[in-house]
């Protein structure tokens, strides 16, 4: 029987993670490297990347990167098969890699249209990298862990993934001399991550008996230097009364990733301050 301490512990655990490079990636990679495992960092975005590794280098951890488009099967096939080849098991994925706020915002104003004039091929960006990329590095990763017998994969969706996005939150609000904000959460980003939730319990069925757990985390909004009231109206809305810290992610990622969840699959691990039970 193990102890509660050696169930959390990741040591060497090989586990990669797409978008990496990414505002919650890295703070996994972090967790990871944390307790022991080896953090295997994928992302699209070269220099964001090296500057990830850097991070965890000054924190006295070592990873792995390599640059990859996850939506490029040749590419995905390329990079897997050097992973498995390098190393003797790949033990976990945590798809994190999503067409999300910053790439929302560096396309253009239109990705935060309304419904009604809401451009297709804006809708089929996300729907391409948030759906369509996680199936083809998951596919990839999955036979490799079928032939192994073992691992873990933990898909990242969110809390609308589960409920509406309140659209009063990016709306102005005169009374509370709340201007409103330029960005919302598109119906793209709602949708393909509720598909998130279904892939999760599909595979968690599928891959049961192959010995792989796959389970899913739906965090609320994650504080980044928000608007003070936007933080305001969101939080508002949270029983706990404020938005999420992105080290209070590290905990649940490690339970999922780790033996302490060992009987858990199909499951969507809600981290959201209580948002999704008002």
């Amino acid at each position: 029987m193990k102890f509660v301490k050696d169930q959390f512990n990741l040591k060497g655990k090989n586990i990669i993670i797409t978008g990496a490079a990414g505002f919650l990636g890295q703070h996994f990679a972090s967790a990871i490297a944390e307790m022991g495992g080896v953090p295997i960092l994928l992302d699209i975005d070269r220099l964001s990347l090296d500057k990830t590794v850097e991070n965890l280098e000054k924190e006295g951890f070592s990873s792995e990167s390599y640059v990859l488009n996850i939506t490029d099967k040749d590419q995905i096939k390329d990079v897997i098969r050097t992973i498995a080849h390098k190393y003797t098991t790949i033990d976990g994925l945590i798809n994190a890699a999503a067409y999300a706020m910053k790439n929302m915002q560096q396309t253009s104003d239109d990705y935060f249209a309304t419904f009604e004039n809401y451009d297709k091929d804006l809708w089929q960006v996300a729907i391409d990298l948030n759906l369509t990329g996680t199936f083809l590095i998951t596919q990839a990763v999955g036979r490799k862990m079928k032939s192994q017998g073992k691992g873990v994969i933990v898909n990242l969706a969110s809390d609308v993934a589960i409920i509406s996005p309140d659209h009063r939150i990016y709306e102005p609000d005169e009374k509370n001399y709340y201007k409103g904000v330029s960005f919302n959460s598109p119906i793209s980003y709602s949708v393909s991550k509720a598909g998130i939730l279904a892939f999760t319990r599909y595979l968690a069925t599928y891959w049961a008996k192959a010995g792989i757990r796959v389970n899913s985390l739906s965090p609320a909004g994650v504080y980044r230097n928000h608007d003070p009231k936007f933080v305001e109206q969101l939080a508002f809305r949270i029983p706990l009364g404020r938005m999420a810290q992105p080290e209070e992610l590290k905990g649940p990622i490690i339970f999922l990733c780790s033996d302490a969840s060992s009987f858990m699959t199909g499951a969507n691990l809600i981290i959201d301050g209580g948002r999704t039970i008002w």
